[in-house]
């Protein structure tokens, strides 16, 4: 064996660095797609030690409730298909996993995919919010100002979660190298400097949380792994440029630093 790998529960963590101090030679590796996963949660949801960044909490609140409206909703799911059928994509809304929080991407969306289509349901009376738990759900799924801003934050939080999830697609492969993995980490940071490079931009206010959780899961991840290992691996790649990668490196180091 050349490396072990698992997730940060406290039982297998230690058991890595047994076996490594045993073996000097094996490498000790924490599961890269596990702190993805816990980096996508503490965006959106937070965790017990860090509050949620209310700014996207809010509105991933609102597609939950949507959601379960049509979870629920047997009438109104059949009338959502049968619309859907007019459309490009036939495909309808599709709940976010319990654990696997990457499909929160996907959860948000198939919430954007659908709301021409719930919009035209509801102008035809076929939908009906009348119940105190979902009668706020109609200024949001009507044209207007609700709409409009829902479906901005929403875009910025399929901006944030895509690049997450195009990372856990590409580790979960089976030719993944430790070279992918750090690329993969300082591809999120790029992407997520992108979201938030405007300062007149209203989702800019979280810019600080939203970084502090990628350092957090990021440190957690590094510090965790046989010391540089990912660095390394990185700079030996015959397939990637040392001088692409200290330029884009310390480009990003720098705009994140102003």
């Amino acid at each position: 064996f050349s490396m072990i790998v698992s997730d940060t529960t406290s039982n297998v963590k230690r058991c890595r660095k047994l076996v490594c101090a045993k073996w000097p030679w094996i490498l000790n590796c924490p599961d890269p797609c596990h702190q993805l996963n816990l980096m996508m949660k503490d965006v959106i949801l937070g965790s017990k030690k860090y509050p949620k960044i209310k700014g996207f909490a809010e509105p991933m609140r609102i597609v939950s409730a949507i959601t379960t409206y049509f979870s629920h909703s047997n009438y109104g799911k059949h009338h959502l298909q049968q619309e859907l059928k007019n459309d490009i994509s036939h495909r309808g809304i599709i709940a976010g996993g319990a654990t696997r929080f990457s499909t929160f991407h996907t959860h948000v969306c198939s919430i954007l995919r659908c709301f021409d289509a719930m919009e035209r349901c509801l102008s035809r009376g076929l939908l009906i919010f009348d119940t105190p738990a979902t009668k706020e759900l109609r200024k949001y799924i009507v044209y207007g100002t609700d709409r409009l801003k829902l479906q901005i934050q929403l875009n910025h939080i399929d901006a944030l979660l895509h690049p997450i999830a195009r990372g856990l697609t590409t580790l979960e492969g089976q030719n993944t190298t430790c070279s992918d993995v750090f690329y993969v980490f300082i591809g999120i940071a790029i992407g997520f400097n992108r979201v938030f490079e405007d300062p007149t931009s209203d989702i800019y206010q979280y810019r600080t949380e939203t970084f502090g959780v990628f350092d957090r899961r990021f440190g957690i991840f590094l510090n965790d792994c046989t010391k540089d290992m990912f660095i390394i691996s990185y700079l030996l790649d015959p397939s990637e440029n040392l001088v692409h990668f200290v330029v884009t490196f310390t480009q990003f180091y720098f705009s994140v630093l102003s």
